[in-house]
């Protein structure tokens, strides 16, 4: 069964709480440190120490810049310091005479880096959504958005510590609750900006918000890239066999709302159907070729849909027409509702989220004379409801073996069958 994380952000998220919440679910330090060694970076080195956040002991992680790292001491680390984020980093470069990193330069470091690929991957996606969101709300091209040093540093170690400690849990999925933010105003480089932070907002387009009266930032840019990047789902907790629970800290401020971030760690729960929450696009198309409706529903899927379907219909005045139905997590509907836009001749799209009830799914491997084809399993209760080959794969070894693909088909789930003849 797949291993799970969930991210309560009742108080909000930043990167440091991020580390602090995995350590304290039993990331161990040593280990990470040693990972991040891989980055060649160097002058910095993690610390972390139990605290009190109201009624929570939790670790408070912080990533040290080592004395001498950046001719400017004065330029404080993204999430330690919220009234200074990572919004000064578009316009500060003129006159200033710090040393600074574009965003190319970041990515280039990490996919030089040594640390596991998956994890090159995702760190580089975040630093993508974080600049983008950066660039949008200062009408700069992205590739004109550049951090200075003390920040990009911390911000690179953040991000990358997030990933590989999730890699080294070998958390599969990550689920965070709605994002929770603050109000009031803050003071930052461009002068007083309202909470959220104009780059943070950005970057929580299409996820489930809430706002907490707080004075505070509580969720900074870093968290919310995170959330956006890494995010399998938002909302309740996805069912599961629950093993550990971290309490990340961030600083410890005033007012009755701990500054703590919750997660919680385990194994996705196979004893029942599951229970998720999704995005309804529908759309009624009645004046473009059906030839391109093939290519729509690649597209969609490529760029995330969990299932397209198309149905003919007949719309007013007698016209034959296809309705476009779309599936797509919380949270990942508005780029999907854009390709439509893009890609189709509709003028509007339906939109509503619906509730899912799923069986555990996964997957199996069994070999066949033609070779090997994996096995979708859908389960409920640990028995065995669904198991259906896949399509690519029985196609392959048809190919393969010049034999017809239902030969395949049926060899390779008696071979499944064979393995579990109780449906277990």
């Amino acid at each position: 069964m797949a291993r799970v994380g969930y991210f309560d952000t009742f108080s909000g998220l930043s990167g440091d709480m991020t580390l602090g919440a995995l350590l304290d679910a039993g990331l161990d330090l040593d280990m990470l440190s040693r990972g991040l060694q891989a980055l060649n970076l160097g002058g910095f080195h993690l610390k972390a120490e139990k605290v009190h956040r109201g009624p929570f002991q939790a670790t408070r992680a912080r990533v040290i810049i080592e004395e001498g790292r950046s001719p400017s001491s004065k330029t404080p680390p993204l999430d330690r310091h919220p009234h200074r984020h990572q919004a000064q980093a578009v316009h500060e470069h003129a006159g200033g005479g710090e040393p600074h990193r574009h965003l190319a330069d970041i990515l280039a470091l990490i996919q030089r880096s040594a640390l596991p690929e998956p994890v090159r991957a995702q760190a580089g996606a975040v630093f993508e959504r974080l600049a983008g969101a950066e660039a949008k709300v200062h009408g700069l091209p992205v590739e004109e958005v550049h951090f200075h040093e003390v920040g990009a540093v911390d911000s690179i170690v953040d991000i990358a510590a997030a990933c590989l400690g999730l890699h080294l849990l070998r958390v599969e999925e990550v689920w965070f609750s709605a994002a929770t933010v603050g109000t009031g105003s803050v003071r930052g480089a461009h002068g007083e900006m309202p909470l959220p932070a104009p780059a943070t907002l950005e970057l929580l387009r299409g996820i489930p918000v809430r706002q907490r009266e707080s004075g505070f930032e509580l969720t900074t840019p870093t968290g919310a890239a995170l959330a956006a990047t890494l995010a399998r789902g938002y909302g309740p907790m996805p069912p599961m066999v629950v093993e550990s629970i971290g309490y990340g800290a961030g600083d410890d401020r005033p007012g009755p709302l701990p500054n703590v971030l919750r997660l919680v760690l385990g194994e996705k729960a196979g004893g029942a159907v599951e229970a998720d929450r999704v995005i309804s696009l529908e759309t009624g198309i009645d004046d473009m070729s059906p030839q391109w409706l093939g290519y729509l529903v690649d597209r969609l899927l490529e760029a995330g849909a969990l299932d397209v379907t198309v149905t003919p219909l007949q719309m007013k005045k007698g016209r034959s027409a296809h309705e476009v139905r779309v599936l797509a997590p919380l949270g990942k509907d508005e780029p999907l509702a854009d390709l439509l836009f893009r890609e189709t001749t509709t003028f509007g799209i339906r939109r509503a989220e619906v509730d899912r009830l799923v069986l555990s799914r996964g997957f199996e491997t069994v070999t066949t004379p033609w070779g090997e084809v994996r096995v979708k399993v859908g389960r409920r209760g640990g028995q065995v409801m669904s198991a259906v080959p896949e399509y690519e794969d029985i196609q392959r070894a048809a190919r393969a073996g010049a034999v017809p693909l239902k030969e395949v088909h049926r060899r390779a789930l008696e071979e499944f069958h064979r393995r579990h003849p109780a449906g277990g």
